[in-house]
């Protein structure tokens, strides 16, 4: 019995390590199960910090605005659409929140509270409130609405922090960079995640448990390739319409009412064509996380990327040279992402990872890359 009076290693190891206790004594960081968010929660984390980091970095705007008009239309969707909106009108959702904000935004500018693009930069935040609507909580078999404590407030509440953090931060350089926000709001969460973790004895990541892990990787072959291919020809065609459809508004409407609709115009075009391609799509496709699952929230972040560049320029139409470059960028970095994540997520299956930095926190970093590329070829081409 004296073999077995000791903590040794599991008779798996190494030889020459079997009998190697084990030093110190196991914490309840060992013991306890780490504390998860639900995905849907991750989710409305992520794309949140997202548009308050964007409305900080674009343009001027007065520094308690984007808390105060996230928080009443959060709150107006929570007493609302939260309690009878299903998962199959979730796109629905993210129209109606779309519409709150940019209503909102337009009001604002008015008075002077933020600039003309602030309603297409509040877009990442209603696809977070359409995940909301859409996922359901993990481990549950039934959907159900959104607890308003832990899905709702504590994830806005982190994100309003996060944001905030990275704008103070980013501001300590010489020019205020959108990438270098966004790795100043990922660092707070990761360390924020650790300090507590630290502080309560149990480990609580800000991220979900199904955003780390890799079972739903699909087969390396070549049906994924051409589902891959199908979904990016896709994006690229409903860019090309958005653009048209947004030079057309600047054409004949002119500027004034054009920048009142164009936000929402390119949000129900994209969300109609998103949804339609979609319905037609073969099922393989359309769950394949290479193809057209994440279909509707690419397409919306692309469409608004180009109507910032219509929003920025209130007095001109931009050329075709600029709507070309803009178009060709939404393009590249959807197919950059989604590209590095399928390799990515592959190469990690084989690798170590800080749990504080697995999930949203790391997807965060690969977000913040990709602005970096963009924010590059933007401030190097001239006449953009």
């Amino acid at each position: 019995m004296g073999l077995f009076s000791n903590k040794y290693n599991t008779p798996f190891d190494n030889e020459d390590m079997r009998r190697v206790r084990h030093v110190g004594k196991p914490r309840a960081t060992h013991i306890k199960a780490a504390g998860y968010m639900t995905t849907r929660s991750a989710l409305f984390l992520g794309y949140t910090l997202i548009s308050l980091c964007l409305i900080y970095s674009v343009g001027k705007v007065a520094f308690w605005w984007p808390i105060a008009c996230s928080a009443v239309v959060l709150l107006l969707w929570s007493v609302t659409l939260r309690f009878f909106m299903r998962p199959k009108l979730s796109a629905l959702a993210f129209i109606l929140v779309a519409l709150l904000f940019a209503a909102a935004s337009e009001a604002s500018y008015m008075m002077g509270w933020c600039n003309a693009a602030s309603g297409a930069l509040f877009i990442p935040m209603s696809i977070g409130i359409m995940s909301l609507s859409r996922f359901k909580a993990d481990d549950e078999d039934e959907f159900s609405a959104a607890f308003f404590t832990d899905e709702v407030f504590k994830p806005y509440v982190l994100a309003v922090a996060a944001s905030a953090f990275g704008f103070f931060a980013s501001g300590l350089f010489e020019k205020r960079y959108i990438f270098t926000t966004f790795l100043a709001a990922t660092a707070f969460l990761i360390l924020f995640s650790w300090g507590l973790s630290r502080v309560s004895g149990t480990p609580r990541l800000f991220t979900s448990r199904s955003l780390t892990e890799f079972w739903d990787i699909p087969v390396a072959d070549f049906q994924e390739i051409r589902r891959f291919v199908f979904a990016r020809s896709a994006f690229a065609i409903l860019m090309i319409v958005i653009a048209a459809l947004l030079f057309a508004l600047w054409v004949l409407v002119g500027g004034s009412y054009a920048r009142m609709i164009s936000v929402p115009a390119a949000a129900l075009v994209q969300t109609v064509i998103s949804v339609s391609v979609l319905s037609f799509s073969r099922g393989g496709i359309r769950r394949s996380i290479f193809g057209l699952r994440y279909f509707v929230s690419e397409t919306a972040i692309g469409a608004q990327f180009l109507a910032v560049f219509f929003l920025s320029r209130q007095e001109q139409i931009p050329s075709f040279f600029s709507i070309a470059v803009a178009v060709i960028l939404a393009i590249l970095a959807d197919t950059m992402l989604t590209a590095l994540l399928s390799v990515i997520r592959r190469r990690q299956i084989f690798v170590t990872k800080s749990r504080y930095i697995d999930g949203l926190p790391f997807y965060l970093i690969l977000t913040s890359l990709i602005c970096m590329i963009v924010e590059t070829c933007l401030y190097s081409l001239t006449g953009l």
